[in-house]
């Protein structure tokens, strides 16, 4: 049976504003200083302290500290009223799920806060696995965390897949040695993915269930 793994952000839940919103407020209080989304887009997918510590080097870890506290503060109050459900990820889990295969989520977020997203949006009971950003000492686009989530869930990586929207997703995913899809919705670009490692694109989730059906198929 073939294992399915997904990515949080972007992938399954539309959380682009809300994260987009929390940096924007946490440069302007923690810093005096406004950010573009440009510069945000780029480090979509890596954990919260990697993408300040990237963006502004010249900070201290006290001060990197400072700047995370700000954003959970913020995103954590904000989370419900702007987040919704991908379109056509529900129907396509739930499809997934009803012919039997294991589903996985591999993310860079806080477990309490990709709990808190799944049962808000009803999915919660899907999944067979959640790694986090506490599950492994390295993350995205590192393998570790794609490897950990096929250790767990019993899978091999010749037949898994591993879903997501950005850059640090498929080359995560092609380091691990599974199948790369990368989805198009509201961040990257087909370009970007592709020279990242992802071996299909899809532009909706009708057409992430039919890659992934096929493969499952292909290589029973």
């Amino acid at each position: 049976m073939w294992q399915f793994l997904f990515d949080f952000d972007g992938t399954i839940l539309d959380t682009t504003d809300l994260i987009l919103k929390s940096f924007a407020h946490t440069f302007e209080t923690g810093l005096g200083e406004s950010i573009s989304r440009e510069e945000l887009l780029v480090h979509f997918g890596r954990p919260l302290a990697e993408q300040f510590r990237i963006m502004r080097p010249a900070l201290s870890d006290a001060e990197i500290e400072r700047l995370v506290a700000i954003y959970r503060e913020h995103n954590e109050i904000t989370h419900d009223e702007l987040v919704s459900i991908v379109p056509g990820a529900d129907a396509g889990l739930r499809r997934l799920k009803a012919l039997g295969f294991p589903l996985g989520i591999v993310t860079s977020k806080r477990l309490n806060m990709t709990e808190q997203g799944l049962k808000g949006a009803g999915l919660f009971d899907l999944f067979d696995v959640i790694v986090h950003m506490d599950s492994t000492p390295n993350h995205k686009p590192h393998p570790e965390p794609v490897q950990h989530a096929l250790k767990i869930m019993g899978g091999a990586p010749e037949r898994a897949a591993y879903v997501g929207d950005s850059p640090y997703d498929m080359a995560a995913g092609r380091a691990a040695g599974v199948r790369t899809l990368g989805l198009i919705y509201n961040t990257f670009s087909e370009p970007v993915l592709r020279e990242a490692g992802a071996d299909v694109i899809a532009h909706d989730w009708e057409q992430v269930v039919e890659t992934l059906l096929g493969w499952a198929k292909s290589n029973q």
